[in-house]
């Protein structure tokens, strides 16, 4: 693959034009933040109360988001300083999500997190509902029931269908995806960064989950196995893919990272904002390179379409990497479960802190078979930071990885270290937010749990 090659060239002048759209050299911090919505008994809240949650947030000045496909408004926007901060849902209704408009520090980041929690408070009084800080739907069990109607929640069953997790009834596996709520963050790179920063994220994502785990009480119960049940979900859902969780070996650099997931099989792609699923393709350079394709509309009828720049940014959207490039040209790492309200901003201080510190954390990795880290990854699913594999023990690669967080904060000299305490305490007790979800389950039950996670 060459600068000649189009998708190739479509990265590198995405990555010129995000530098360039930034203030220097400055980097940006973005947090996506995922609740679940949940009535006062625990249970998934109800489409009409999301609906609600719109036309709330309406009120205060925030702008409706339509679905192109349905004309129904399924959000909410509100400008910031240089993107906007989206309220929306993601595969289920049931599971809120806000996007945060990038910043330049976690100062700020704090602060547009303590005011969207001040702006949702009012509301979950009078609708008697709470958002939390929690990484899954504790009562309510996946369902199609629970899906979000719109144009790129239509497309997964026709091209990944499955049932080998949900009966038949509840509707295809990626259902599962409608009570997961996880916290995921932006960081913007330089076009040389990129890659090292995917593959650091990629191989500390055991360590991460280990401090983080947080999704292990769910449809009413402590799961039996899982301290990280909604990670579990993506190979549930994708077994044998090669799409989802740590990518099996780092990149090289940017090109092979272009020429991967070029490989991947498309999905589907956008004509006047309703998605064309793609079918007849093995892998989306094969669809991109045709010239001329063939695509099924939303209502099943083959279609004559010419492959264009923007299906490009909807595949970037199309494999789950724990961490990988944004169609806006910012790594993003997507491995942790939502976390307690008081430390939504631990995630962020820790992608930023190892971002900035990317040349000791690439020698810190390299210190480690690649195979070894993704195993790693299931062993902290169930563990957390009593995990081991093959001579890795995750709490000692937790320390190893907080060391280096710590580092490029300080590095970058705002103080900003400060807001991996919790993440600093959780390691020094040896324990996880699950671990003490289980404790206030086992001592009060959903209440309790709802109580303590409540925004």
């Amino acid at each position: 693959m060459t600068i000649r090659d189009p998708i190739y060239e479509h990265f590198i002048n995405g990555f010129e034009q995000a530098v360039s759209a930034r203030n220097g050299t400055e980097r940006r911090i973005g947090s996506e933040l995922k609740f679940p919505l949940v009535n006062r008994d625990g249970a998934a809240a109800s489409l009409k109360t999301i609906d609600a949650l719109w036309e709330y947030l309406q009120k205060r000045g925030s702008q409706p988001v339509e679905d192109a496909m349905t004309r129904k408004v399924v959000g909410a926007k509100k400008s910031g300083e240089q993107n906007d901060t989206v309220a929306s849902c993601e595969t289920g209704f049931c599971k809120s999500e806000f996007s945060l408009a990038h910043v330049a520090n976690l100062f700020d980041l704090d602060r547009s997190v303590r005011a969207l929690r001040e702006t949702l408070r009012p509301f979950s009084e009078t609708h008697r509902v709470r958002f939390l800080g929690y990484g899954i739907q504790p009562l309510t069990p996946p369902s199609k029931r629970l899906l979000m109607k719109k144009g790129r929640t239509s497309v997964w069953d026709k091209v990944f269908g499955a049932n080998r997790v949900l009966p038949p009834e509840d509707g295809d596996d990626v259902n599962l995806f409608t009570i997961n709520a996880a916290s995921h963050v932006h960081v913007s790179v330089s076009k040389e960064e990129a890659i090292p920063a995917v593959n650091v994220l990629n191989g500390f994502a055991g360590a991460q989950i280990a401090l983080t785990a947080h999704s292990n009480i769910w449809k009413g119960r402590i799961d039996p196995q899982y301290k990280c049940v909604a990670e579990k979900f993506w190979n549930w859902w994708m077994p044998d893919a090669k799409r989802v969780g740590i990518p099996e070996k780092p990149f090289e650099d940017l090109e092979d990272y272009v020429r991967t997931i070029a490989r991947f099989r498309p999905v589907y792609v956008k004509r006047v904002g309703k998605p064309i699923v793609l079918t007849r393709y093995r892998t989306f350079e094969e669809y991109y390179q045709s010239g001329r394709a063939v695509g099924l509309d939303p209502d099943g009828r083959e279609i004559s379409l010419v492959p264009q720049k923007t299906d490009i940014d909807v595949h970037s959207t199309c494999y789950w990497y724990n961490a990988r490039l944004s169609r806006y040209y910012t790594v993003e790492n997507r491995v942790n479960d939502q976390q307690p309200p008081d430390d939504l901003i631990c995630i962020a201080a820790l992608t930023l802190g190892l971002v900035s510190a990317l040349p000791e954390a690439k020698e810190e990795l390299a210190r480690y078979d690649w195979e070894k880290l993704r195993a790693a990854r299931e062993a902290a699913c169930r563990d957390a930071l009593k995990g081991r594999v093959d001579g890795i023990h995750l709490a000692n690669l937790a320390e190893r990885m907080l060391t280096l967080a710590r580092l490029g904060l300080r590095r970058r000299g705002l103080g900003e270290e400060c807001f991996l305490k919790p993440l600093e305490e959780r390691l020094r007790k040896q324990t996880c937010p699950a671990d003490n979800a289980a404790r206030l389950f086992e001592r009060g039950g959903i209440d309790a749990l709802m109580t303590d996670r409540r925004l």
